[in-house]
């Protein structure tokens, strides 16, 4: 397995970190070969090893060793925040002694001990990115990797960064695990942790394996915060730590729109870029470090505005809980359009993509693709397709010129890639194949030229529409039915109170906000939805000093 900086990824605590630590936790001994703690358990308390050593295994693969942990150094990685269970085993080797520190006093040391926090912090993102990129760990899945249950099941799994193993069900490997597993009558499949076989689960079921499913949230809020995007999360994250009690709930992960990018390079602070996946999973334990929930998969169904203003709205949600909110924030983002073509809604999902990760990369490896779309997400997914995979060639398909809506740092690299070609002017027909994508019917966007295009697959980023439809009538929105906020709810004379203005963020009905792409006249960048997440926060803690008497709820 290879290392990024092992004194990063396996970082020596300092006699003084480890006094620090002493306060919290007790020594503890293990003998020769026995289980510190075992794969599939759930909330993992700290363990530092003071003598001796802990010997990390993965169950999956024939216990392999991951690495042996020495004196000095701590066990875990982000799963000790999340709270879900481990995913290897430790063992101790030669009579050990450890420090072990409850899970319960994490977050106090994370917060009030800047050094220790920042190596945990910084050790656990990435010895998960190196458990993941290490092979057969985590979950494994059984399915046809053109299935649209199957893919969904990668996205979900992928977006709350949890380990899988994917064995396609078309291959040789796949047929003989099939038979192994009884030749179950449904498909996909999902071995979980606990030797539980899932057959075409359900997000909650799929959840609830994965350890990511907690509970139906029931306690009241000062924020409750509807989608987990950029918007979303960094609200999350400046709520929590700012002391107001914060819910987070999204339908399906967190990352949103943003989570689905292959590389985001014009978000400040990260010159070198970073995928939507560690934009994501950064905020999310940014915002458990601070005492934030997140809820997923969950759907608000509805939610019951409050006829008396200064009470708390109520959020129905679809897992059968009610949660009162003294400020909602609704950041659900947008979805792209989807392809028109004839024939495009038989290959959802199943050759046609509105998302494109290593997941999506990895189904079409060796496979010529096309992107379909002139803005900076089609023109990522281009560069990332065509640099994960040198021998494909990527058809980047625009409809008009290639740098009218596009970044011009995106434009040139796109230009000077050797197996990208571009096809400006153009548009989708028809689309054609088999049990999978084969090709593609170009047709001019002036005129009546058409062009049989061999690719098999399609990644298309073709503009968005608000996910709006859920919210009350009386949130108003604009004619594109993005949703109006502050000073374009004023103009529009939308704004239903007389003796106080709308917040920069709120809507028509006081006490709910909308942040990030879902609001009118946002630009549609992770920076400003960033931006937006923190003054929704600002926002909340002016609506709540509206209240007499109303004191935020501790987090």
């Amino acid at each position: 397995m290879a290392i990024m900086c092992e004194s990063t990824v396996f970082p020596m605590l300092t006699p003084e970190e480890i006094q620090v630590l002493e306060l919290r936790g007790a020594e503890v001994d293990f003998a020769d070969g026995e289980t510190v703690f075992p794969a599939g358990q759930p909330r993992l308390d700290l363990f530092v090893v003071v003598s001796g050593a802990i010997e990390i295994q993965n169950p999956v693969d024939e216990n392999r060793i991951v690495h042996v942990h020495q004196p000095g150094e701590f066990v875990g990685d982000i799963d000790l925040l999340t709270g879900r269970p481990v995913i290897v085993s430790g063992v101790a080797r030669g009579q050990t002694r450890v420090l072990q520190v409850p899970n319960k006093q994490l977050r106090s040391v994370l917060n009030r001990a800047p050094t220790i926090g920042e190596k945990m912090m910084r050790a656990f993102m990435q010895r998960r990115e190196i458990l993941t990129l290490g092979g057969r760990l985590g979950l494994q899945v059984l399915g046809a990797g053109h299935c649209k249950d199957t893919n969904l099941i990668h996205e979900f799994l992928y977006k709350n960064f949890v380990p899988f193993v994917w064995h396609d069900s078309e291959s040789d490997e796949g047929k003989q695990l099939y038979r192994e597993w009884d030749s179950p009558k449904k498909m996909p499949i999902v071995l979980c942790g606990d030797g539980k076989r899932l057959e075409r689960p359900s997000l909650r079921e799929l959840s609830q394996c994965a350890g990511v499913w907690r509970e139906c949230p029931v306690q009241p809020v000062n924020m409750a915060i509807v989608g987990a995007g950029p918007a979303g999360l960094s609200a999350a994250v400046y709520a929590s730590s700012e002391g107001l009690s914060t819910l987070l709930l999204d339908r399906l992960g967190p990352g949103g729109q943003a989570g689905g990018s292959s590389r985001i390079e014009n978000f400040i602070g990260f010159p070198s870029g970073l995928t939507g996946a560690e934009l994501a999973t950064r905020g999310v334990l940014q915002l458990l470090k601070f005492g934030a929930q997140m809820v997923a998969p969950v759907v608000v169904d509805r939610i019951e505005v409050s006829d008396t203003l200064g009470k708390p709205h109520v959020l129905h949600l679809d897992c059968g809980a009610t949660v009162k909110a003294d400020v909602v924030l609704v950041a659900t983002g947008v979805r792209w359009r989807r392809l028109e073509a004839d024939g495009a809604s038989r290959y959802e999902d199943a050759g046609i993509h509105y998302v494109c990760t290593a997941v999506e990369a990895e189904l079409y490896d060796g496979c010529d693709v096309g992107v379909v779309g002139g803005g900076n997400s089609a023109g990522q997914a281009a560069m990332f397709l065509s640099t994960c995979c040198p021998t494909r060639q990527v058809h980047l398909l625009v409809r008009s010129e290639l740098k009218r809506h596009m970044s011009d740092y995106l434009v040139d690299r796109i230009k000077n890639a050797q197996n990208i070609t571009v096809r400006e002017g153009v548009e989708i027909a028809s689309v054609a194949g088999g049990k999978r994508l084969e090709s593609v019917e170009l047709k001019q966007k002036h005129g009546d030229q058409r062009e049989r295009l061999h690719c098999e697959s399609l990644f298309v980023f073709i503009g968005a529409e608000p996910t709006a439809e859920w919210l009350p009538e009386s949130v108003a929105r604009d004619e594109k039915g993005f949703v109006l906020t502050g000073a374009d709810l004023m103009q529009a004379g939308k704004w239903p109170l007389k003796d106080r203005g709308p917040c920069p963020l709120e809507t028509s009905v006081p006490g709910i906000l909308a942040a990030g792409d879902l609001r009118a006249a946002s630009t549609k960048r992770v920076g400003f939805a960033v931006g937006d997440g923190s003054l929704a926060v600002t926002c909340a803690h002016t609506l709540l000093s509206y209240r007499p008497g109303k004191t935020p709820l501790a987090s």
